[in-house]
């Protein structure tokens, strides 16, 4: 089964935004097997969408199509696609009171333009999540089509929800089609070669796709059959076979993020945990605290940027900064001991380092980093060289300090007698 991507948007072709929608799609359906044979981007342009519209429905036998669903006069996708189906536009009743109600919620007034929103080609099905997006689907000649929003969070939700299941049922002839994905960090390049070259010999009957989603690594497994019970167990089991193979840099499955296991755990053994950071700039604490709930067991952080802060907030030895530096194990030592003082909690993570591009030193070099785990009967710290950008050195020891927490909370090896 073969298909293609339309990614419309002015705002994509002008350089000030990255269309992600795509390769994320793609992504996905390279890994369940589909073929994709083309993602074309356009403007919001009516003639150019009807054109390349036309030419997909004469060689795909499904067509996604994103952006351009919005209320605004440059949300052009589905009256020209109306135009192009020769389908009349109707207005879908359920939509237009969804729409009435979000407003409602979020104190907004009622505006004739919001009725654009409502209205869909006759014969289209609403793909509805119970959120605030919806997109469409639609069955012309032999091909389906599905529009879906732009904005990548509500694109990635229908897709994995509305586009991909009822793709692989199409695709696999009528037999049951199982995935899962799977979350990996810490692993080389190497060792996950190795990891997959194993699983395709040991599992002919699974397709394993292997694609980066910083600083993680994902697998993604999909398998075809008769009996959805026997594909589950099947995944199951092999999902235990890498869980053993894979040890800790098994995160778990797509569904759940690093911060929610370490929330989990924590809230589990009844800890509590505070946050120092310095060239991370909060960003721990921001990942903690996007999980709800948070405050059951994140008491609190502190960015100390500068070494005053770290001495008047963290108490940090001003001899410990002059003899090692801000960035050195006994400082992230120090910053972990403080915070935990600070807060009164028997958990603490601190973490110090060179996020660049400026400021490295032959013997720090940029992406030095050193973490500091405070744990209820000692501090442990670790040294980390990182590479990549200002961003990604400071995504990367956010994931790092906080994967670090979960590999310990798992294995309780130090917090089993507080």
């Amino acid at each position: 089964m073969h298909g293609e991507i339309i990614a419309t948007g002015t705002e994509l072709i002008s350089g000030r935004v990255t269309d992600t929608n795509s390769p994320y799609a793609a992504a996905r359906l390279h890994d369940a097997g589909l073929v994709l044979q083309c993602i074309t981007i356009l403007g919001d342009e009516v003639a150019l969408f009807q054109e390349t519209l036309h030419q997909a429905l004469q060689r795909s036998q499904f067509i996604i199509i994103t952006g351009g669903l919005g209320p605004t006069e440059d949300d052009i996708t589905v009256a020209a696609a109306a135009q192009t189906l020769n389908l009349p536009l109707r207005l879908d009743d359920y939509l237009l009171q969804r729409i009435k109600d979000c407003l409602k919620v979020r104190g907004l007034p009622w505006e004739e333009r919001y009725g654009r929103l409502a209205l869909v080609p006759e014969g289209a099905v609403i793909l509805d999540p119970g959120g605030t997006a919806c997109g469409f689907s639609l069955k012309y000649g032999n091909t389906w089509l599905y529009f879906l929003p732009g904005v990548p969070e509500q694109m990635q939700m229908l897709f994995d929800l509305f586009v991909l299941p009822p793709l692989l049922s199409l695709a696999s002839g009528g037999q049951s089609v199982c995935q899962r994905t799977l979350r990996m960090f810490g692993l080389t390049e190497t060792q996950l070669e190795v990891l997959l070259d194993k699983i395709c010999k040991d599992n002919p009957m699974v397709s394993v796709g292997l694609y980066p989603n910083f600083p993680e690594n994902h697998l993604c497994l999909t398998i075809r059959g008769p009996e959805p019970r026997v594909l589950e167990a099947t995944l199951d089991r092999l999902t235990q076979d890498l869980a053993e193979a894979a040890g800790d840099a098994l995160l778990g499955t797509d569904a759940v993020t690093l911060e929610e296991l370490v929330g989990k755990k924590l809230r589990a053994q009844r800890l509590t945990l505070a946050v120092a950071e310095s060239c991370s700039g909060g960003l721990i604490s921001h990942r903690l605290t996007n999980v709800p709930g948070a405050s059951d067991y994140f008491m609190g952080g502190v960015v100390t940027y500068s070494n005053q802060a770290k001495m008047e907030l963290l108490q940090v030895p001003p001899e410990t900064l002059d003899h090692y530096g801000a960035v050195s194990a006994e400082t992230a030592r120090a910053m972990a001991l403080g915070v935990k003082e600070l807060f009164h909690t028997p958990v603490a993570l601190a973490v110090t380092g060179i996020a660049g591009p400026s400021g490295g030193s032959p013997e720090k070099p940029v992406g030095t980093v050193y973490i500091g785990l405070g744990l209820p009967d000692q501090v442990q710290t670790r040294h980390c060289l990182f590479h990549g950008n200002r961003e990604q050195i400071k995504t990367l020891t956010a994931q790092t300090a906080l994967d670090w927490l979960r590999r310990e909370l798992q294995h309780d090896s130090h917090l089993s007698g507080h």
